[in-house]
């Protein structure tokens, strides 16, 4: 069994603080702007003693070992593991975008063998239309039905984004509404 390095417990202490902040604007619903400034009232501070305590373990480690690396890293992405403070609708961590990853990595045996470049290529899209109706809670099989029927009609290709996901069932509704009962 590894030893356990004692010293992040208070790195962990304060990323524990941030997710507290996120449970506070979740639990009054801020909206993104809102949520901003709790965030940079909040969590900005708890951010600086962080990146205070990395650069200072980081400087103190020898570069070879573990703590080193692990404090390395955040230091290196400081800019994208902040944006959070600036923007409302950015989540503090990437879990969510993590979990959708898993999926693609636990098949990626299965998907060696796609048969050419080209078919991986096919496959790759329908896999990644078929996530995003997953993500909108659009179910997959009605969704492509409708938009390869809705392309076999003639639809225009200058407007294939509004057949897209997230905007499908605003134009299907259209769609519909025009062709009348």
């Amino acid at each position: 069994m590894q030893d356990i390095d004692f010293r992040v417990a208070y790195p962990l202490k304060l990323i524990a603080r941030m997710y507290r902040v996120e449970h506070l604007a979740d639990a009054q619903q801020l909206a993104p702007v809102q949520r901003a400034s709790l965030r940079q009232e909040r969590s900005g501070p708890t951010l600086e003693k962080l990146k205070g305590w990395l650069v200072s373990t980081a400087a103190a480690e020898p570069p070879s070992t573990e703590l080193s690396h692990a404090c390395a890293y955040p230091l290196n992405h400081w800019q994208a593991l902040t944006r959070f403070l600036q923007d409302g609708r950015v989540n503090l961590d990437n879990n969510h975008v993590e979990q959708q990853l898993r999926a693609v990595a636990l098949g990626r045996r299965n998907y060696l063998f796609a048969g050419s470049h080209d078919a991986a290529r096919h496959a790759a899209t329908l896999y990644s239309l078929t996530r995003t109706c997953a993500e909108y809670r659009i179910p997959p099989l009605p969704y492509l039905t409708d938009v390869l029927r809705t392309l076999g009609a003639g639809w225009d290709a200058k407007h294939l984004d509004e057949l897209l996901p997230h905007r499908w069932p605003d134009t299907k509704a259209s769609r519909k509404k025009a062709e009348g009962p």
